[in-house]
C-alpha cells in the first residue's frame, strides 16, 4: 500500500471509530471526510447525493448505513469500507465510468470467478463472457488471476457457480492472502456453518449471498447464524416464469430486510439453469419494481442485467 493510501486508511479507521461511538450524531460528519479525500474524482451530482444520504434520516440509504453499524462487526465493517474506498477506488468510479476507463486495458470494477469448474462463457449477453476469467480449481491459478486483475485496478471479485464455497479452505485462503480485496460468493445455505462464520470474521472481506431458492428453511437458518456472528451478507434470488410475480414485491423486500440481509441480487440470466427465464414483458415489470424499491427500501438491490436486457430472454444462439 502506498504512503498516501496508508494515510487514507488510517483516516478511515479513525473516522469509523468516531462514528461508532454515536452514529446518529456523527454520521453527518462523515461527509467531511468524503469531501476531503474524494477531491475532483467525485462529480457534484454524486457529492450532492452523498450529502443527502448522510444527512437525511428518512432516506432509505441512510437507514441501510445505520443498519450496518448496528448489525455488523466493527472490524469487518472497517475492512470492507477500506477495501472499497481505498483499494477499490469507489469514489473514483463515477469519473472512471464517465471517462470510459473500465475496459480490457483497465480491469472492470468487478470480475466473476467460478472456483468450482471452468465456465464455457458462451451465454449471450452474460458479463462473464466479456470480463470473466477461466480459472482452474487450483489455488495457484485463482491466485494468479486475482493478482493479474488487481494490477489493473480491480479489487472486487465474485465467486459464482453451483457451490463456490465447496472448496472452503481454498476460498478463505484467497481472501486471507488478498486482504485488500472484497469477495462475494453466491452459495447454497448449507455452506453457511459455524466454522465458515468464524473464518469470515477472521478474514473480514468475504460477503456470502445466500441462494434463497435452494432451501428456504435452511436459508433462514443460515441468515440467523450470520446475524449471530454480526456478519454482513446478502441473498441471491433466481427470477423465473414461476416466481416473477412473487419476487421484487414489498412483502419480499421486507422479509429479506428482516432477515438481516444488506443486499439482494436478482438473477434473470438464462445461464443460471433450472426453470425458464422470465419473458421480456415480465423482465420489464421486474426491473421497474426493482428501480422503484431502490428509492424506498434500505436494501442494496442488484439486478444482474440492470436492464432489462433482451438477451436475458432470448434463446441461446438466437437473434437479440
Amino acid at each position: 500500500m502506498s504512503m498516501q493510501n496508508r494515510l487514507r486508511a488510517f483516516g478511515i479507521a479513525r473516522a469509523m471509530d468516531y462514528l461508532e461511538r454515536d452514529p446518529d450524531a456523527n454520521l453527518p460528519k462523515l461527509i467531511d471526510w468524503v469531501d476531503k479525500y474524494a477531491g475532483e474524482a467525485l462529480s457534484p451530482p454524486y457529492r450532492e447525493l452523498l450529502h443527502r444520504v448522510v444527512t437525511d434520516t428518512d432516506n432509505n440509504w441512510h437507514q441501510l448505513i445505520k443498519s450496518m453499524y448496528a448489525g455488523v462487526d466493527s472490524q469487518v465493517l472497517k475492512k470492507i469500507f477500506e477495501n472499497f474506498i481505498i483499494h477499490g477506488g469507489l469514489l473514483e468510479w463515477p469519473r472512471r465510468n464517465r471517462e470510459a476507463a473500465f475496459g480490457q486495458d483497465n480491469a472492470p470494477w468487478s470480475v466473476i470467478i467460478d472456483p468450482s469448474f471452468p465456465c464455457a462463457m458462451d451465454c449471450a449477453g452474460c458479463g462473464a463472457s466479456i470480463f470473466g476469467v477461466r480459472p482452474s480449481m487450483e489455488f495457484d491459478s485463482l491466485d494468479e488471476e486475482i493478482d493479474s486483475r488487481k494490477a489493473r485496478g480491480c479489487h472486487l471479485f465474485i465467486f459464482s457457480g453451483g457451490n463456490p464455497l465447496a472448496h472452503e479452505e481454498e476460498s478463505i485462503a484467497l481472501c486471507n492472502k488478498h486482504g485488500d480485496c472484497v469477495f462475494a460468493a453466491f452459495t447454497p445455505p448449507a455452506s453457511i456453518t459455524q466454522t465458515l462464520c468464524t473464518d469470515l470474521l477472521r478474514v473480514g472481506n468475504l460477503l456470502p449471498a445466500i441462494q434463497v431458492d435452494e432451501d428456504p428453511a435452511d436459508a433462514d437458518r443460515a441468515a440467523a447464524l450470520l446475524r449471530e456472528h454480526r456478519l454482513p451478507f446478502g441473498v441471491a434470488c433466481r427470477c423465473t416464469t414461476d416466481n416473477w410475480q412473487r419476487v421484487a414485491t414489498e412483502e419480499y423486500y421486507d422479509r429479506v430486510i428482516r432477515a438481516g440481509a444488506k443486499f439482494c441480487w436478482f438473477f434473470t440470466c438464462p445461464a443460471y439453469g433450472g426453470p425458464a427465464s422470465p419473458t421480456p414483458e415480465q423482465l420489464l415489470d421486474l426491473h421497474r419494481r426493482v428501480q422503484q424499491f431502490r428509492k424506498t427500501k434500505p436494501l442494496l438491490t442488484l439486478d444482474f442485467w440492470d436492464g432489462p436486457s433482451l438477451s436475458a430472454a432470448a434463446p441461446q444462439g438466437g437473434d437479440v
